[in-house]
């Protein structure tokens, strides 16, 4: 029984919930293309935040998995999300249905759902006297085997992409396509939605940003697919397993996407009529970052190894760490393969992506676990970039490509070298 119980949000909540509502649901909600948001809608976003908080004076903790349990077509269905909500649970970060495109007329807020009803009956529901409370309690329990909106999953995006923060829906791949359209909206009203006569463009560089972070946000989802291992709480005699291994061609499916819309250059935030009136330069650093925590995400000896424990005692087939890397560096490095006449043309943004790539692979080398692969695969991918570039730099295009080219031969030859001399020298 709750005696006292506070509702706490922190200082600047209304911000949060402004800035990614705007980036997340504006094109389907025309009150927030145009800044600053009216207090009916900031009143519903607060309502949400309240809710949820609500939830963990009761006890509830995070629950990630619920948003899994949601398709897409359901997330852009009016009536369902009427209903439903955009997740479950209230208590998952679901945010904003940044699947949703104008004209579905579908709901754009989280609200109370079934697994906060089913929750909440398991906690405090009150049996008659002389029941046996534990078959009564473990009766409830019972309904998560043949219902997968009354799952529950702790956070854990590295491992389980059905358990991540701030996603939506069962198909993280098509959850993104569709986010992504979104952004492409955003960012065509991003001047008119954040600037007035007579003021700075404080809200302009805040919402620019903002949009650079959920795109990168949802890059995350999709490269958390990778390697991923959907996690399901079954106890002994429910089901054979509790992990599942996610589909191989998902996961090939998810890096082709990076490699179409993370690692391309992101004109998305390269609008000239934003960035001059913004800042001299910069822009550059902030988009490398994001692409590179992509990258991180993607090349790491966690994943690496749990990729090739699957391929290693699986039966189906498996999509291997070797393949990962080697597509990643295929699509990172798609000009020395698709340039016109073989002579490569590389801009400043992949240019950038590019170097990002090979440190991302040296410091695989760095590994010192015996039982990673992470530094032999890192080797042979940095072994046939350095041959590649150094082949490519007398024949680029221009030369700011071609003194590219022939510096990360030159970097990648001394990366190698200095492994090579400190696992050589005596203990």
């Amino acid at each position: 029984e709750i005696l006292e119980a506070d509702v706490r949000m922190f200082h600047n909540v209304i911000k949060l919930v402004r800035d990614w509502y705007f980036v997340q649901a504006s094109p389907s909600d025309p009150r927030a293309q145009k800044l600053p948001m009216p207090d009916d809608l900031m009143a519903e976003l607060v309502k949400f935040v309240v809710a949820h908080e609500v939830g963990h004076s009761l006890g509830f903790p995070h629950n990630m998995k619920a948003s899994s349990s949601y398709s897409i077509e359901q997330l852009r269905d009016p009536e369902f999300t009427a209903k439903m909500g955009t997740a479950p649970s209230i208590m998952d970060y679901a945010w904003f249905n940044y699947v949703a495109q104008p004209g579905d007329g579908a709901a754009l807020t989280p609200a109370v759902g079934v697994y906060d009803l089913f929750a909440a009956e398991w906690g405090y529901r009150e049996f008659p006297e002389g029941a046996d409370e534990n078959a009564e309690l473990e009766a409830i329990v019972a309904r998560q085997k043949d219902d997968p909106m009354l799952l529950f999953g702790s956070p854990n995006p590295a491992e389980d992409p059905t358990q991540q923060t701030e996603d939506l829906g069962a198909n993280a791949v098509e959850a993104t396509r569709l986010g992504l359209a979104n952004l492409e909206r955003v960012a065509g009203y991003l001047v008119d939605a954040t600037s007035r006569p007579g003021e700075n463009y404080d809200l302009l560089e805040n919402m620019h940003g903002a949009l650079l972070g959920q795109w990168r946000r949802e890059m995350g989802h999709v490269a958390n697919v990778v390697g991923g291992v959907e996690q399901i709480n079954l106890r002994y005699g429910d089901a054979d397993r509790r992990f599942f291994p996610i589909d191989a061609a998902k996961q090939r499916e998810a890096v082709a996407f990076l490699n179409e819309n993370a690692f391309s250059t992101p004109t998305l935030f390269l609008d000239p009529d934003v960035l001059g009136r913004l800042e001299a330069s910069g822009v550059a650093e902030r988009v490398l970052a994001a692409q590179s925590g992509v990258l991180r995400a993607l090349i790491n000896d966690r994943r690496v190894t749990r990729m090739n424990e699957i391929a290693a005692t699986s039966d189906d087939e498996v999509y291997e760490a070797a393949d990962l890397l080697a597509d990643v560096t295929a699509g990172v490095w798609s000009e020395l393969d698709d340039s016109p006449g073989g002579k490569p043309a590389i801009d400043l943004y992949r240019r950038n992506l590019q170097r990002a790539h090979v440190d991302v692979l040296v410091r695989g080398l760095d590994t010192d676990r015996t039982s990673s692969d992470l530094p032999a695969l890192a080797r042979g991918e940095l072994a046939g970039l350095a041959a590649r570039c150094a082949e490519n730099g007398s024949a680029a295009a221009d030369i700011a490509t071609s003194r590219h080219l022939t510096d990360v031969a030159a970097r990648i030859r001394l990366a190698l070298d200095k492994v090579k001399v400190e696992s050589s020298a005596p203990a």
